[in-house]
Protein backbone atom coordinates (compact mmCIF):
# COMPACT_ATOMS: atom_id res chain seq x y z
CA UNK A 1 0.00 0.00 0.00
CA UNK A 2 2.73 2.55 0.39
CA UNK A 3 4.45 1.61 -2.30
CA UNK A 4 0.92 2.48 -4.31
CA UNK A 5 0.81 5.62 -2.56
CA UNK A 6 3.93 6.75 -3.70
CA UNK A 7 3.19 5.93 -7.01
CA UNK A 8 0.08 7.95 -7.10
CA UNK A 9 1.81 10.82 -5.74
CA UNK A 10 4.59 11.07 -8.03
CA UNK A 11 1.99 10.55 -11.03
CA UNK A 12 -0.20 13.51 -9.44
CA UNK A 13 3.28 15.56 -8.90
CA UNK A 14 4.37 14.86 -12.93
CA UNK A 15 0.56 15.41 -14.35
CA UNK A 16 0.37 18.82 -12.71
CA UNK A 17 4.07 19.85 -14.04
CA UNK A 18 3.15 18.43 -17.05
CA UNK A 19 2.65 21.86 -19.47
CA UNK A 20 0.30 21.50 -22.54
CA UNK A 21 2.15 22.82 -25.05
CA UNK A 22 5.23 20.74 -24.65
CA UNK A 23 3.55 17.89 -25.60
CA UNK A 24 1.02 19.59 -28.76
CA UNK A 25 4.07 21.51 -30.31
CA UNK A 26 6.24 18.15 -31.04
CA UNK A 27 2.81 16.05 -31.99
CA UNK A 28 1.41 18.55 -34.31
CA UNK A 29 4.57 19.21 -35.62
CA UNK A 30 4.70 15.39 -36.41
CA UNK A 31 1.27 15.27 -37.96
CA UNK A 32 2.26 18.32 -39.95
CA UNK A 33 5.27 16.00 -41.20
CA UNK A 34 2.77 13.39 -42.06
CA UNK A 35 0.53 15.57 -44.24
CA UNK A 36 3.68 16.75 -45.96
CA UNK A 37 4.66 13.30 -46.77
CA UNK A 38 1.44 12.30 -47.61
CA UNK A 39 0.57 14.99 -50.18
CA UNK A 40 3.99 16.90 -51.73
CA UNK A 41 6.57 13.92 -50.90
CA UNK A 42 4.93 11.28 -52.75
CA UNK A 43 5.31 11.04 -56.93
CA UNK A 44 2.94 12.29 -59.05
CA UNK A 45 1.20 10.13 -61.24
CA UNK A 46 0.16 12.71 -63.95
CA UNK A 47 3.68 12.29 -66.59
CA UNK A 48 4.07 8.78 -64.98
CA UNK A 49 5.54 6.33 -67.95
CA UNK A 50 6.23 2.78 -67.24
CA UNK A 51 8.14 2.42 -70.58
CA UNK A 52 11.51 4.45 -70.77
CA UNK A 53 12.34 2.84 -74.27
CA UNK A 54 11.44 2.95 -77.65
CA UNK A 55 9.26 -0.09 -78.27
CA UNK A 56 8.60 -1.43 -74.69
CA UNK A 57 9.98 -4.78 -74.50
CA UNK A 58 8.88 -6.49 -71.23
CA UNK A 59 12.18 -7.81 -69.19
CA UNK A 60 10.02 -9.35 -66.61
CA UNK A 61 9.10 -12.86 -67.45
CA UNK A 62 5.34 -13.35 -67.79
CA UNK A 63 5.10 -15.22 -64.28
CA UNK A 64 2.49 -13.92 -61.70
CA UNK A 65 3.18 -15.19 -57.68
CA UNK A 66 1.24 -15.19 -54.72
CA UNK A 67 1.02 -16.84 -51.85
CA UNK A 68 -1.10 -18.09 -48.97
CA UNK A 69 -0.72 -20.77 -45.77
CA UNK A 70 -2.56 -23.35 -47.42
CA UNK A 71 -4.87 -24.26 -50.38
CA UNK A 72 -7.93 -22.71 -48.33
CA UNK A 73 -8.15 -19.04 -49.52
CA UNK A 74 -10.61 -16.82 -47.70
CA UNK A 75 -13.83 -16.71 -49.49
CA UNK A 76 -13.31 -12.84 -49.72
CA UNK A 77 -10.12 -13.57 -51.60
CA UNK A 78 -11.23 -16.92 -53.65
CA UNK A 79 -11.86 -14.74 -56.45
CA UNK A 80 -8.42 -13.07 -56.62
CA UNK A 81 -6.18 -16.24 -58.38
CA UNK A 82 -9.37 -16.60 -60.97
CA UNK A 83 -9.25 -12.68 -61.62
CA UNK A 84 -5.25 -12.82 -62.89
CA UNK A 85 -5.02 -15.57 -64.51
CA UNK A 86 -7.93 -14.46 -66.71
CA UNK A 87 -7.22 -11.32 -67.45
CA UNK A 88 -3.11 -12.51 -68.05
CA UNK A 89 -4.02 -15.87 -70.43
CA UNK A 90 -0.95 -16.63 -71.63
CA UNK A 91 1.00 -16.16 -67.93
CA UNK A 92 2.10 -18.31 -65.75
CA UNK A 93 0.15 -18.63 -62.55
CA UNK A 94 2.11 -20.00 -59.88
CA UNK A 95 0.64 -20.28 -56.24
CA UNK A 96 2.80 -20.73 -53.20
CA UNK A 97 1.76 -22.46 -49.96
CA UNK A 98 3.95 -22.12 -46.74
CA UNK A 99 5.13 -25.72 -47.35
CA UNK A 100 6.00 -24.49 -51.03
CA UNK A 101 7.61 -21.90 -49.79
CA UNK A 102 9.53 -24.00 -47.05
CA UNK A 103 11.02 -26.24 -50.18
CA UNK A 104 11.88 -23.46 -51.75
CA UNK A 105 14.35 -22.05 -48.95
CA UNK A 106 15.58 -25.93 -48.73
CA UNK A 107 16.22 -26.65 -52.22
CA UNK A 108 17.73 -23.45 -53.60
CA UNK A 109 18.86 -21.21 -50.23
CA UNK A 110 19.84 -23.57 -47.28
CA UNK A 111 21.66 -20.85 -45.96
CA UNK A 112 19.11 -19.22 -45.44
CA UNK A 113 17.18 -21.97 -43.56
CA UNK A 114 18.28 -21.48 -40.12
CA UNK A 115 16.91 -17.45 -40.15
CA UNK A 116 13.52 -18.92 -42.01
CA UNK A 117 12.76 -20.92 -39.31
CA UNK A 118 13.32 -18.89 -36.76
CA UNK A 119 11.18 -16.01 -37.74
CA UNK A 120 7.93 -15.95 -34.68
CA UNK A 121 5.33 -15.19 -36.83
CA UNK A 122 4.81 -16.45 -39.97
CA UNK A 123 3.99 -13.32 -41.77
CA UNK A 124 7.89 -12.41 -41.87
CA UNK A 125 8.21 -16.27 -43.57
CA UNK A 126 5.72 -14.60 -45.71
CA UNK A 127 7.24 -11.40 -46.42
CA UNK A 128 10.90 -13.40 -46.84
CA UNK A 129 9.68 -15.82 -49.11
CA UNK A 130 8.34 -13.84 -51.62
CA UNK A 131 11.62 -12.02 -52.25
CA UNK A 132 13.30 -15.21 -52.73
CA UNK A 133 10.59 -16.26 -55.21
CA UNK A 134 11.05 -13.37 -57.25
CA UNK A 135 15.17 -13.91 -57.19
CA UNK A 136 14.53 -17.59 -58.37
CA UNK A 137 12.17 -16.96 -61.10
CA UNK A 138 11.27 -13.40 -61.54
CA UNK A 139 7.82 -12.21 -62.65
CA UNK A 140 5.22 -10.53 -60.99
CA UNK A 141 4.22 -11.01 -57.27
CA UNK A 142 0.90 -9.45 -55.54
CA UNK A 143 -1.17 -10.37 -52.31
CA UNK A 144 -4.52 -12.11 -52.58
CA UNK A 145 -6.02 -8.79 -51.38
CA UNK A 146 -5.12 -7.44 -55.14
CA UNK A 147 -6.70 -8.28 -57.94
CA UNK A 148 -6.19 -6.80 -61.87
CA UNK A 149 -8.83 -5.42 -64.17
CA UNK A 150 -6.48 -4.56 -66.77
CA UNK A 151 -2.85 -6.59 -67.73
CA UNK A 152 -0.59 -5.66 -65.43
CA UNK A 153 1.90 -4.83 -68.14
CA UNK A 154 0.82 -1.04 -68.44
CA UNK A 155 2.69 -0.89 -64.64
CA UNK A 156 5.70 -2.83 -65.01
CA UNK A 157 6.79 -1.78 -68.68
CA UNK A 158 10.25 -2.71 -69.95
CA UNK A 159 11.41 -2.29 -66.01
CA UNK A 160 13.95 -5.10 -64.73
CA UNK A 161 12.68 -4.43 -60.73
CA UNK A 162 8.84 -2.31 -60.33
CA UNK A 163 8.62 -1.23 -56.49
CA UNK A 164 5.07 0.43 -55.63
CA UNK A 165 5.00 3.56 -53.21
CA UNK A 166 2.37 3.47 -50.40
CA UNK A 167 0.07 5.85 -49.77
CA UNK A 168 1.32 7.42 -46.87
CA UNK A 169 5.26 7.25 -47.09
CA UNK A 170 7.71 4.72 -48.57
CA UNK A 171 7.99 1.42 -50.58
CA UNK A 172 5.70 -1.32 -49.76
CA UNK A 173 6.20 -5.52 -50.93
CA UNK A 174 2.14 -5.31 -51.47
CA UNK A 175 2.87 -5.88 -54.87
CA UNK A 176 6.74 -6.26 -56.68
CA UNK A 177 7.89 -7.34 -59.78
CA UNK A 178 11.54 -8.23 -61.06
CA UNK A 179 13.30 -10.31 -63.45
CA UNK A 180 15.12 -13.50 -62.28
CA UNK A 181 18.69 -13.10 -60.17
CA UNK A 182 17.81 -9.58 -59.48
CA UNK A 183 20.82 -7.54 -57.93
CA UNK A 184 18.77 -6.14 -55.60
CA UNK A 185 16.65 -9.17 -54.73
CA UNK A 186 20.04 -10.77 -54.45
CA UNK A 187 20.70 -7.81 -51.79
CA UNK A 188 17.62 -8.28 -49.89
CA UNK A 189 18.54 -11.85 -49.66
CA UNK A 190 22.05 -11.14 -48.29
CA UNK A 191 20.63 -8.86 -45.79
CA UNK A 192 17.90 -10.40 -44.43
CA UNK A 193 19.33 -12.42 -41.63
CA UNK A 194 21.19 -9.23 -40.10
CA UNK A 195 17.57 -7.72 -39.51
CA UNK A 196 15.77 -10.78 -38.10
CA UNK A 197 16.25 -9.58 -34.80
CA UNK A 198 17.66 -5.69 -33.99
CA UNK A 199 17.14 -3.67 -30.72
CA UNK A 200 14.67 -1.57 -31.78
CA UNK A 201 12.09 -4.03 -32.92
CA UNK A 202 10.42 -4.34 -29.47
CA UNK A 203 6.66 -4.70 -30.11
CA UNK A 204 5.39 -7.07 -32.81
CA UNK A 205 3.55 -4.38 -35.46
CA UNK A 206 7.67 -3.01 -35.89
CA UNK A 207 9.41 -5.95 -35.53
CA UNK A 208 7.63 -7.34 -38.68
CA UNK A 209 7.89 -4.08 -40.46
CA UNK A 210 11.50 -3.17 -39.98
CA UNK A 211 13.09 -7.83 -40.39
CA UNK A 212 11.11 -8.59 -43.46
CA UNK A 213 8.59 -6.13 -44.40
CA UNK A 214 7.33 -2.76 -46.27
CA UNK A 215 9.61 -0.64 -43.71
CA UNK A 216 12.46 -3.19 -44.11
CA UNK A 217 12.36 -3.11 -48.34
CA UNK A 218 12.09 0.43 -48.79
CA UNK A 219 15.21 1.50 -46.37
CA UNK A 220 17.50 -1.33 -48.09
CA UNK A 221 15.88 -0.13 -51.42
CA UNK A 222 17.41 4.02 -50.39
CA UNK A 223 20.53 2.92 -49.31
CA UNK A 224 21.19 0.36 -52.20
CA UNK A 225 23.73 1.42 -54.22
CA UNK A 226 23.81 -0.94 -57.44
CA UNK A 227 22.39 0.44 -60.37
CA UNK A 228 18.99 1.61 -60.51
CA UNK A 229 18.54 3.32 -63.91
CA UNK A 230 16.25 0.49 -65.02
CA UNK A 231 13.77 0.36 -62.08
CA UNK A 232 10.77 1.62 -61.64
CA UNK A 233 8.72 3.27 -59.12
CA UNK A 234 5.41 3.42 -59.16
CA UNK A 235 3.12 6.10 -57.29
CA UNK A 236 0.99 4.63 -55.20
CA UNK A 237 -2.36 6.34 -56.76
CA UNK A 238 -1.30 4.63 -60.34
CA UNK A 239 -1.30 1.40 -58.98
CA UNK A 240 -4.65 2.00 -56.97
CA UNK A 241 -3.51 1.88 -53.37
CA UNK A 242 -5.71 3.98 -50.95
CA UNK A 243 -4.19 5.51 -47.83
CA UNK A 244 -4.86 3.74 -44.13
CA UNK A 245 -5.94 7.05 -43.05
CA UNK A 246 -8.83 7.57 -45.04
CA UNK A 247 -12.49 6.09 -44.25
CA UNK A 248 -13.06 6.76 -48.39
CA UNK A 249 -10.66 7.22 -51.49
CA UNK A 250 -11.29 8.49 -54.72
CA UNK A 251 -12.05 6.12 -57.83
CA UNK A 252 -8.49 5.68 -59.61
CA UNK A 253 -9.23 4.86 -63.01
CA UNK A 254 -6.13 4.83 -64.60
CA UNK A 255 -4.98 1.85 -62.24
CA UNK A 256 -5.47 -1.85 -63.27
CA UNK A 257 -5.46 -3.41 -60.04
CA UNK A 258 -8.36 -3.16 -57.23
CA UNK A 259 -7.86 -3.61 -53.68
CA UNK A 260 -9.70 -5.86 -51.32
CA UNK A 261 -9.67 -5.33 -47.72
CA UNK A 262 -6.19 -6.62 -46.70
CA UNK A 263 -4.16 -6.73 -43.49
CA UNK A 264 -5.02 -10.16 -42.24
CA UNK A 265 -2.36 -10.16 -40.36
CA UNK A 266 -3.13 -6.98 -38.04
CA UNK A 267 -2.99 -6.99 -34.38
CA UNK A 268 -3.68 -4.33 -31.83
CA UNK A 269 -0.42 -2.88 -32.20
CA UNK A 270 -0.83 -2.27 -35.69
CA UNK A 271 -3.90 -0.28 -35.09
CA UNK A 272 -2.31 1.93 -32.60
CA UNK A 273 0.61 2.03 -34.92
CA UNK A 274 -0.77 2.85 -38.04
CA UNK A 275 -4.64 4.74 -37.03
CA UNK A 276 -3.41 6.61 -34.36
CA UNK A 277 0.34 7.39 -34.43
CA UNK A 278 0.69 7.83 -38.08
CA UNK A 279 -2.60 8.94 -38.79
CA UNK A 280 -4.16 10.61 -35.98
CA UNK A 281 -1.38 11.58 -33.51
CA UNK A 282 -2.69 15.30 -32.98
CA UNK A 283 -6.36 14.44 -32.18
CA UNK A 284 -5.61 12.17 -30.23
CA UNK A 285 -2.65 14.22 -27.95
CA UNK A 286 -5.35 16.52 -27.97
CA UNK A 287 -8.03 14.47 -26.18
CA UNK A 288 -5.69 13.30 -23.57
CA UNK A 289 -4.04 16.27 -22.18
CA UNK A 290 -7.71 18.08 -22.15
CA UNK A 291 -8.33 15.70 -19.36
CA UNK A 292 -5.07 16.29 -17.67
CA UNK A 293 -5.76 19.62 -17.82
CA UNK A 294 -8.89 18.92 -16.14
CA UNK A 295 -7.45 17.48 -13.36
CA UNK A 296 -4.65 20.05 -13.21
CA UNK A 297 -6.75 22.91 -12.52
CA UNK A 298 -9.55 20.95 -10.68
CA UNK A 299 -12.29 21.06 -12.76
CA UNK A 300 -12.45 17.19 -13.95
CA UNK A 301 -14.86 15.85 -10.70
CA UNK A 302 -13.38 13.67 -8.00
CA UNK A 303 -10.50 16.28 -8.00
CA UNK A 304 -9.74 19.10 -5.50
CA UNK A 305 -11.91 22.11 -6.27
CA UNK A 306 -10.07 25.38 -7.37
CA UNK A 307 -12.02 28.52 -7.83
CA UNK A 308 -11.88 30.12 -10.76
CA UNK A 309 -12.47 33.41 -12.22
CA UNK A 310 -15.30 33.76 -15.25
CA UNK A 311 -11.80 35.12 -17.22
CA UNK A 312 -9.93 32.02 -16.34
CA UNK A 313 -13.00 30.19 -17.40
CA UNK A 314 -13.26 31.99 -20.67
CA UNK A 315 -9.20 31.72 -21.31
CA UNK A 316 -9.73 27.96 -20.66
CA UNK A 317 -12.23 27.22 -22.77
CA UNK A 318 -10.68 29.76 -25.75
CA UNK A 319 -7.77 27.29 -25.26
CA UNK A 320 -9.34 24.04 -25.57
CA UNK A 321 -11.91 25.36 -28.17
CA UNK A 322 -8.77 26.01 -30.39
CA UNK A 323 -7.01 23.50 -29.60
CA UNK A 324 -10.30 21.02 -30.68
CA UNK A 325 -10.41 23.28 -33.74
CA UNK A 326 -7.11 22.22 -35.15
CA UNK A 327 -7.41 18.93 -34.38
CA UNK A 328 -11.10 18.24 -36.44
CA UNK A 329 -9.17 20.44 -39.43
CA UNK A 330 -6.23 17.99 -39.51
CA UNK A 331 -8.43 14.96 -38.85
CA UNK A 332 -10.30 16.22 -41.97
CA UNK A 333 -7.58 16.36 -44.03
CA UNK A 334 -6.60 13.69 -43.46
CA UNK A 335 -9.40 11.78 -44.78
CA UNK A 336 -9.87 13.64 -47.78
CA UNK A 337 -10.06 11.43 -50.55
Amino acid sequence: KPIYQEICKRVDMFVRRLEVAYILIPVGALQLFFLYLEFFASLPTGGFKPCREAGCVQRIPKIIHQTYKDDNIPPNWAGTPPAWKSVHPDWTYMFWTDEKNLQLIKDHYPEFLPTYLGYPYGIQRSDAARYFILHKYGGVYADLDIKPTRPVTEIIGDAELVLPQTPNFGLTNAFMASVNGSDFMAHIIDILPDHANKWYQIVRHWHIMTSAGPTFLWAQYERWTGDKSKDLIVPAAYWGKCSICKSRCRDIETSPLSHLTGNSWFSIDSFIFNYVIMCNPLPLAVGVLFFVDLYKTGRLPGTTKVVHSSRNHRSFGIKWLGFFTLAFVCYYIKQMP
